[in-house]
């Protein structure tokens, strides 16, 4: 078996792409998919396909392809998505809301378990049956429910105050919504989602 302690996040950005179609190809009914197939489906390469699995070792075979259910549970074990992974969100305004309300979350086995901000005219009402706390109560609240995961959509000012938060209370992987930077241990993982850069990036190829 190949060493996956060790995969590059490009190569786990793709599986997570292959899991989503995978489980599309499911409710279709579709029992086989081959590399060619696979890039017809998400226009990932199917030499980049087979490149990424050959991390974990032979998956497929000659002639059938690949059998659907198998490699997807295959790659939710390797992204540990064959569990629940529980989360708190910080910061309920309109982008937290609307990451609470998503029900795409729980097709990837995310579980949101506690929901904090500091506007008290939010605090105790509920949005997708999660009560919203007090931000005060971040690191206590997150020790009780043995949280390991926090979402960050709080304005950039408040970023580092609410990943310290979240960190005192037990946080070890961040993923941050915000266009701050912030600063952790050594023993901790910030994931940086800034939709901004993205349409950079976007923009500069966009022709005259």
């Amino acid at each position: 078996m190949a060493d996956d302690s060790r995969v590059p996040i490009p190569t786990l950005t793709r599986l997570a792409t292959y899991y989503k179609i995978l489980g599309e190809a499911q409710v279709r009914g579709v029992h086989n998919l081959n590399s060619a197939q696979i890039e017809a489906e998400c226009g990932i390469s199917a030499a980049q396909f087979r490149k990424d699995l050959s991390h974990f070792g032979e998956m497929g075979k000659p002639g059938v392809g690949y059998e659907v259910a198998k490699l997807r549970a295959r790659i939710a074990t390797i992204l540990h998505l064959d569990r629940t992974q529980r989360f708190a969100l910080i910061g309920a305004g309109r982008l937290g809301q609307a990451l609470a309300a998503y029900p795409g979350l729980n097709d990837y086995s995310f579980e949101l378990t506690a929901l904090f901000d500091t506007d008290k005219k939010k605090i105790g009402r509920r949005v997708n049956g999660i009560e919203i706390e007090d931000a005060d109560g971040i690191p206590n609240r997150m020790r009780e429910l043995n949280l390991k995961i926090a979402v960050l959509t709080v304005p950039g000012s408040e970023a580092q105050k609410a990943s310290d938060a979240a960190i005192k209370g037990g946080a070890r992987w961040i993923l941050n919504f915000t266009p701050a930077h912030v600063r952790v241990p050594e023993n901790c993982m910030v994931r940086d989602i800034v939709f901004t850069q993205e349409f950079a990036v976007l923009a500069h190829y966009i022709e005259e």
